[in-house]
């Protein structure tokens, strides 16, 4: 089984799970990143205990997805927490015009999917994946044109993220 994620523009709950906008992270982190890297999203991971039934996750803390945007296909970073945070950075995304709408936070809720469901959602099977051997492990696939969140916005196709054994790939598949 797979988790939606719908999406609501605004200002998410502090600390709530959300795309873009101002992340809220442990203390200590705030200069911990080079000045190429967006914030993509934060989850608070008691968001999707419930519908994480094969404990793929932490049930506690929070998982963060940062995009080093040095080069292309940008390289992620992702970062768990097991603590609450308590620093916001605000205007993390502004590092350049391109960037300057992802300032903007889209809250998150959560939903149970088909494993092969289209959309934004964590886990299960790439939608439309064009390749004969299987997926490595999906944990995120966003689907630029499920939202009016404006990240990759010219892209018809999807963007995935895969768990891989030595860490995280992007992938960015253009229909």
């Amino acid at each position: 089984m797979a988790i939606q994620i719908k999406v609501t523009k605004g200002i998410p709950e502090e600390g709530g799970s959300q795309f873009f906008g101002s992340p809220a992270v442990p203390a200590g982190w705030e200069d911990s990143f080079e000045d190429t890297v967006i914030f993509l999203c934060q989850i608070r991971l008691a968001d999707i205990a419930a519908l994480d039934r094969d404990d793929r996750l932490p049930h506690t803390g929070y998982l963060y997805i940062f995009l080093d945007t040095a080069q292309e296909p940008y390289t992620p970073v992702v970062r768990f927490s097991e603590s609450e945070p308590d620093t916001v950075i605000d205007d993390f995304n502004d590092i350049g015009e391109d960037f300057a709408p992802l300032t903007e936070g889209w809250a998150m809720s959560f939903l149970e999917a088909a494993d092969d469901s289209d959309g934004i959602r964590l886990f299960g099977k790439p939608s439309g994946w064009p390749y004969a051997e299987d997926a490595p492990e999906l944990l995120l696939q966003f689907d630029p044109l499920a939202s009016d969140m404006p990240f990759l916005s010219n892209v018809d196709g999807y963007a995935w993220l895969f768990r891989e054994r030595d860490g995280y790939t992007l992938h960015i598949e253009r229909t």
